[in-house]
């Protein structure tokens, strides 16, 4: 297509090529990639054109080092958690009492989505009313014509009609009967006929709800100004969880606006639980963002075994680094647990890593601590020269009552073995 950029993708970046002159045509729906065949290009690459079909979801996390597997992670939708098959509902009527007393008959289908009617239904059977603590007549009433698959009965709706205490009892009776998804269903579709004015309004809990259960329908420049604006609102920590779990699914989507407004908003968000999750971002801004964070951050046990946990079990030697480096600012001086992981770190097979350990537990091992010191000889007696060369770099600065041990391990390193090792041990002598 003559003055069209047409995509490629080289070494998982993504490039615009430039094929103005008509040398090169191109259906929609495919990509352009280095391969044998076609007319050489800049840098002796040669490109075909292949057709995908589908746009895939987007990879953000750190890839595996060279030889280790990924850890499993379960697929979801981009609409949020994958819904049970919950099989065929059974004919009849189900009886819902509202907080004041009335009942009100409706269809199985209507509500067999919800988790709860199910149960309810296997152990008492139809006739059992089923009572709605704290869900006014009204709400019920409401609720039940948002739930109306054939959305007749939100025709003529505005979201500027329903108040924030409606929203917020709409809000409790979905999750009494764990319908989110069945809920924000029609209020998607009406937040993309509003849009832009739709978020006028809107509590921030119903858009952490809109954006967890129906990003597949809404429109994507809705989404993205949500994914926005929801982490702008007054928050606590449960609220918080809930926004970086509702948010996290869509830094790996196909759409690269939806993808963008994700990352920005998580990056502008200062919790702790978004900044775990940038910890293992494959961007280094995004690692280094979260590492700034955390260490400004107040300290919490809960936090550094997070940390702790991505240090010592990680496949990509990236956010080892990155959570070693956070370990240093986070841990308290000779935490025995972020010793022993930094420690094993000194003996990890990426320079990197290595040397991100070193350095927090020279911020952490304090002085002269006969535990942090006889971890650290531990890998000092190694025998692969990188991980001696660590060990003794630590070694040297936390134990400085060992200074005869750091000398004579160091002439030991000296005397024998690579250049480079000779190299770090006249540097620990100096």
């Amino acid at each position: 297509l003559k003055g069209v950029g047409l995509r490629r993708v080289v070494e998982g970046r993504q490039r615009v090529v430039d094929t103005s002159g008509g040398r090169m045509a191109a259906a929609a729906g495919g990509k352009i990639s280095a391969a044998a065949g076609g007319r050489r290009m800049r840098g002796g690459r040669r490109l075909k054109w292949e057709d995908e079909g589908v746009s895939k979801p987007y990879e953000w996390r750190c890839g595996p080092d060279h030889g280790k597997a990924p850890a499993a992670i379960a697929a979801t939708p981009r609409g949020g958690r994958a819904e049970d098959d919950v099989g065929e509902p059974p004919d009849g009527v189900l009886k819902l009492q509202s907080a004041e007393g009335e009942v009100f008959e409706v269809r199985t289908e209507l509500l067999w989505a919800s988790s709860l009617i199910r149960s309810v239904v296997a152990d008492a059977g139809l006739d059992e009313e089923l009572p709605l603590p704290k869900a006014s007549t009204e709400t019920v009433a409401f609720f039940l014509r948002l739930c109306d698959p054939s959305r007749q009965a939100v025709v003529g709706l505005g979201l500027h009609d329903i108040s924030e205490e409606e929203f917020g009892g709409l809000i409790w009776l979905a999750k009494l009967l764990d319908m989110q998804r069945v809920f924000c269903q029609p209020l998607a579709h009406l937040v993309n006929d509003e849009f832009p004015d739709v978020h006028v309004g809107i509590p921030a809990e119903m858009q952490m709800l809109l954006v967890r259960h129906t990003s597949d329908t809404l429109q994507s420049a809705a989404l993205c100004h949500i994914l926005r604006s929801v982490v702008r609102a007054p928050r606590s920590k449960m609220y918080a969880s809930g926004i970086v779990l509702a948010i996290t699914p869509m830094i790996g989507s196909p759409d690269e606006n939806v993808r963008a407004a994700a990352f920005e908003a998580l990056m502008n968000f200062r919790v702790v639980e978004a900044k775990l999750v940038l910890l293992e971002h494959r961007d280094f801004g995004a690692r280094a963002n979260a590492n700034r964070f955390l260490r400004e951050a107040t300290r919490s046990e809960e936090t550094v075994g997070a940390v702790l946990q991505l240090a010592a079990n990680h496949h990509s030697f990236l956010v080892r680094e990155a959570a070693a480096k956070a370990l240093g600012g986070i841990a308290s001086v000779g935490h025995e647990l972020a010793v022993q992981t930094l420690a094993d770190l000194l003996a990890d097979e990426a320079r990197e890593v290595r040397e991100a350990a070193s350095g927090a537990l020279r911020d952490i091992g304090g002085t002269d601590d006969p535990v942090v010191i006889a971890a650290v000889i531990r890998q000092a007696l190694s025998e692969d020269w990188p991980v001696r060369s660590a060990a003794l770099v630590v070694l040297a600065a936390i134990a400085p009552s060992k200074r005869e041990l750091v000398e004579d391990l160091a002439t030991a390193m000296q005397n024998g073995g690579a250049t480079m090792a000779k190299m770090a041990a006249a540097r620990v002598l100096q």
